[in-house]
């Protein structure tokens, strides 16, 4: 096989592959002849037939069944692409305006169709998708001043293969290989390798050195299809492939200083991607600040008027969203601009594209996660716009049921994104699905409870035996239902504020004291919450008795504006002992107003049984009582009685025959709701009694005793004797 001499380093190659005391002959042998021009290669008709194709169509495909086919194409397609470049930045002087015209346009969109056509050249299969475009599009520039230097540096005839045999085509003297793609048998054209990718910096530099120093090198300039300093003019001016014609149109000695090098990126680069960072960073810090402003307190949150005006109207949600919403089009739009606007090249383009892709997809993210949340506080209130309610309550309850479905929709997403932005950095996918697999152990070792939790709160949100507002009693907690997620419920006691994770939940006995059977149970008060009380009753209480203390109770219930639906019973366990059972409804959602009806009603109830207690009296008259005046007692008592407009006589009675008076019981009613005007009604009613005994000569009896005295045998002795005498 010929084998091609490139002067310099390029050459080391076929030294280090010769063996023995041969190494130096042959390639003193091999520096003694002539160079071979391009022209008199046996691939340049080949050339020329690639390069008319290109001129007359750019459309088309440049790799090949043979390595020939490929590098080529290749060599043409990137020979039209420096042609267009310099015809168009000549035509700056001489066009008109500061911009391109349209003819202009269309060659450059020729030129830049072609170029991304060429880069497809190259197997990017090992490159990171965040710098996979740009490193491609580096390679083809300097790949095709290697190949320029390749090619009218040769001293020997270069036989390129015109047959698809070989796996793989090293060209002699050289690190350029074409290979087939192993991953894709479908495919049988020849590409540039992985291997050659990674040496064409080295080779590059190689020759960025060697130009101007050796007259050898000005055979690149008799070359019709070279594209000299093709990738410094790529690097170094602003633009994509062809700069702006504004720039081109500056004087020499400026677009020099300008383009000046420091390092890999020249002082014009420098200068606009400190325009770019003076626009990025602030506005970043100033999103962000105001985003973590919305989370504060109202008065520390008021400290920021001087955004718009329309912008308080949105709620924290929409404002949070809206906040971060630019962010990851602004790092998308500053990594183009960079990479292929600026052209930053080497490690700082790598640097530069990973930092802008991390942050696109950390504020795409962080988006996400925002607009799913907003979507969850708007949706609530569009569902209630819709079915034409206006309860608070019932919107705290909508957001309930939708929030934690939003906040698991945005983290799938989120999760989506943590994934592709790791495949985008270079991430193998095989290490990525093992990353993928982190969480399912995670779960396997000790996630079984959370999604014991999820999956009882997934039941919880559909079965909905409690819902948020609603009073209940789970296992032996009792409270407010405030917020029902897919982890845990919180439940608002009186001594503060329980978490209950949902499989206990769902495992405990649920007693819930709210009402659902209502067509309409919520309006802009609260939900109505159930309230039981039993208050044991005297012991000597009558059926009677009983029953007005329901019939009052219930009247009460029905009277008062805080209390609705009673139901009040009583249930006697024995002849003495009876329970006043009281279950009403009241409109709430909250401690303080449950505490305070319960409060209202269990006072009430107490009043009424003392009151009926109250209403039942007996008076005692002498034995010796005339027939006449014993027939009056119930006239006497009923006017007293009836003398107080808030009490009235039911019947009076005589009861009971005791051993030392006649015993008459009389009834009464009352119209009293205050325990204190009641007893004093009653006390000037006995008042009453006893002077209305008084003046018709009724006498009350005087408690009747016995004493019985015991003796000493003594004092017995002493009293006999007393007798005897």
């Amino acid at each position: 096989m010929s084998l091609p001499l490139l002067e310099g380093g390029l050459a080391s190659s076929l030294a280090a592959n010769a063996k023995g005391a041969d190494i130096s002959e042959q390639r003193d042998e091999l520096i003694r002849q002539p160079i071979i021009q391009l022209e008199e290669q046996p691939f340049f008709r080949d050339i020329e037939t690639y390069s008319d194709s290109w001129e007359d169509s750019y459309l088309g495909k440049i790799t090949g069944y043979t390595p020939e086919a490929t590098l080529l194409r290749f060599y043409a397609a990137m020979a039209r692409v420096g042609n267009i470049i310099e015809e168009v930045s000549n035509q700056a002087d001489t066009e008109p305006g500061l911009f391109w015209s349209k003819s202009s346009l269309e060659k450059i969109r020729e030129a830049e169709i072609l170029f991304q056509t060429a880069t497809r050249t190259i197997d990017d299969s090992a490159i990171p998708t965040s710098i996979r475009r740009d490193v491609k599009e580096e390679s083809a520039l300097k790949l095709k001043e290697i190949l320029d230097y390749a090619f009218t540096h040769s001293r020997e005839e270069i036989t390129l293969p015109k047959d698809k045999s070989f796996p793989s085509w090293t060209m002699p003297g050289t690190a350029i290989t074409l290979t087939r793609l192993t991953d894709d048998k479908n495919n049988e054209d020849y590409f540039f390798s992985q291997e050659t990718l990674e040496n064409i910096d080295r080779m590059y530099r190689f020759i960025d050195s060697s130009f101007g120093a050796d007259p050898i090198d000005e055979l690149t300039s008799t070359n019709q299809y070279a594209s000299p300093n093709l990738y410094d003019h790529f690097t170094y001016t602003p633009g994509y492939l062809v700069p702006p014609k504004w720039y081109e149109r500056l004087p020499k000695s400026l677009k020099k200083a300008l383009q000046h090098p420091i390092g890999d990126q020249s002082i014009l680069q420098y200068m606009m991607a400190t325009i770019v960072a003076i626009i990025y960073l602030p506005t970043t810090v100033f999103s962000i600040n105001a985003m973590v402003n919305t989370y504060r307190t109202k008065n520390q949150a008021d400290k920021g008027k001087h955004m718009i005006r329309a912008f308080h109207i949105l709620t924290p949600s929409w404002k949070r969203f809206l906040l971060i919403l630019p962010l990851a089009p602004l790092s998308t739009i500053s990594r183009i601009l960079i990479a292929n606007r600026i052209n930053f090249t080497g490690q700082a383009l790598v640097n530069s594209n990973w930092f802008f892709d991390i942050s696109t997809f950390i504020f795409l993210g962080i988006t996400i996660i925002l607009f799913f949340e907003a979507i969850s506080n708007s949706g609530a209130s569009w569902i209630m716009h819709f079915r034409g309610r206006t309860s608070e309550l019932e919107s705290r309850r909508m957001r309930n049921l939708i929030m934690p479905f939003s906040r698991f929709l945005g983290a799938i997403f989120a999760v989506i994104l943590l994934y592709q932005l790791l495949l985008r950095l270079g991430m193998p996918p095989n290490a990525v699905i093992a990353f993928s697999a982190v969480p399912g152990l995670a779960i396997g070792l000790g996630g079984s409870r959370l999604l014991s939790n999820l999956f009882a709160g997934i039941a919880i949100q559909s079965d909905r035996p409690i819902r948020v507002g609603e009073f209940c009693k789970i296992g032996g907690d009792t409270g407010f239902v405030s917020r029902i997620g897919l982890r845990s419920i919180d439940l608002v006691t009186l001594v503060g504020r329980i978490t209950i994770p949902n499989n206990k939940v769902e495992d405990a006995t649920v007693f819930n004291y709210s009402e659902r059977n209502k067509a309409n149970i919520i309006d802009n008060q609260g939900i109505s919450q159930g309230i039981e009380i039993e208050i044991k009753a005297p012991e000597e209480f009558s059926t009677g008795q009983l029953k007005e203390t329901v019939r009052r109770i219930q009247a009460f219930i029905d009277q008062n504006s805080n209390l609705n639906s009673p139901v009040v019973h009583f249930s006697q366990e024995d002849a003495t002992h009876s329970t006043i059972i009281i279950t009403a409804r009241t409109e709430t959602d909250n401690w303080e107003d449950i505490l305070h009806a319960k409060q209202e009603l269990s006072a009430e109830s107490k009043t009424i049984i003392t009151i009926i207690k109250n209403l039942k009296h007996s008076i005692s008259i002498d034995y010796q009582t005339p027939r006449e005046k014993r027939q009056q007692v119930p006239d006497i008592v009923s006017n007293v009685v009836n003398a107080d407009p808030d009490l009235s006589m039911i019947c009076c009675r005589l009861s009971s025959l005791s051993e030392y008076s006649l015993d008459f019981t009389f009834l009464i009613n009352s119209s009293h709701t205050d325990s204190g005007e009641f007893f004093d009604s009653i006390a000037a009613m006995k008042e009453g009694i006893l002077l209305a005994f008084e003046d018709h000569d009724i006498d009350i009896p005087f408690p009747t005793s016995i004493e019985i005295q015991r003796h000493s045998p003594t004092e017995r002795l002493e009293a006999t004797v007393h007798d005897i005498e």
